[in-house]
């Protein structure tokens, strides 16, 4: 019998590139969700924060020392299950993190990286509307 490739047991597809500033994939989910408007085949997304963020989730007030990861892969079909589509190349990281202002109050810092290898993208325009969107995405139920 013929052992199995990575390729064919992992969606190596999905990995994400170097140069990322976290391990996004490495915390604790909050949500997920599917965009089938986005791009030519849609894409799927999951937020993942750190223990902090993961504390407050939901409560739509995140204290210092929270971080979220936004992780936006195009989606394809899977080819092991008939129907399933599951992520394909990686699209984006999305990152916030509330830190102390210098007036003593959390302030929200938002950063987006796209290519492979990974690398910064400014974009002024929207960094205010992606970070409030972030900061306000509705956690999951979780058991």
């Amino acid at each position: 019998m013929k052992k199995p490739q990575e390729a064919d047991v992992l969606n190596v597809e999905a990995r994400t590139p170097s140069g990322l500033p976290v391990a996004a994939l490495e915390w604790r989910m909050i949500t997920s969700g599917i965009d089938r408007h986005d791009r030519e085949h849609g894409t799927m997304t999951m937020l993942t924060g750190n223990d902090v963020a993961v504390k407050y989730a939901g409560s739509g007030i995140y204290p210092a020392g929270s971080e979220l990861a936004l992780t936006t892969w195009l989606e394809r079909d899977d080819p092991h299950w008939f129907g399933a589509r599951i992520p394909g190349t990686f699209v984006s990281l999305e990152t916030v993190e509330v830190k102390n202002g210098p007036d003593g109050k959390p302030a929200a810092e938002y950063h987006r990286y796209e290519g492979n290898p990974a690398h910064e993208v400014k974009d002024a325009t929207n960094a205010n509307s992606r970070k409030t969107y972030l900061l306000g995405m509705t956690a999951s139920e979780m058991p």
